[in-house]
């Protein structure tokens, strides 16, 4: 499994929309079912302010972006969210990975187990 956190930073005028629009019954349906069929095992997102920092962790972080990015549903809600931030995540297709302030992690516990 393979994990990693990065950052964002919302602009101050659409917190509330961020927030809002993350609500268990106001995401998008197709966001939910594409990050299923990317392959995205868990995501959590914090907020503090303007401040965003998001976890996921997939089997392949690689190959769940690749399908995220063809999906149009994804794309149109990741325009919608990137006109929302001052700093925002981009799938770089010459790299073939996600650009993103990392937030490293110092240490992981999950069901009983050190993951770091």
């Amino acid at each position: 499994m393979e994990y990693r956190a990065y950052r964002m930073k919302l602009k101050k005028e659409h917190i509330r929309d961020y927030v809002e629009v993350h609500k268990k019954e106001k995401i998008w349906k197709a966001i939910i079912d594409g990050m299923i069929n990317a392959g995205f095992e868990k995501m959590l997102i914090f907020q503090s302010g303007q401040e965003i920092i998001l976890f996921e962790e997939a089997k392949d972080l690689k190959k769940a972006y690749e399908y995220y990015d063809g999906d149009d549903a994804s794309q149109k809600w990741d325009k919608m969210i990137a006109g929302w931030m001052e700093s925002y995540p981009y799938y770089d297709e010459v790299k073939g990975d996600i650009v993103f302030e990392e937030v490293p992690v110092v240490f992981y516990f999950d069901k009983g187990k050190l993951l770091h």
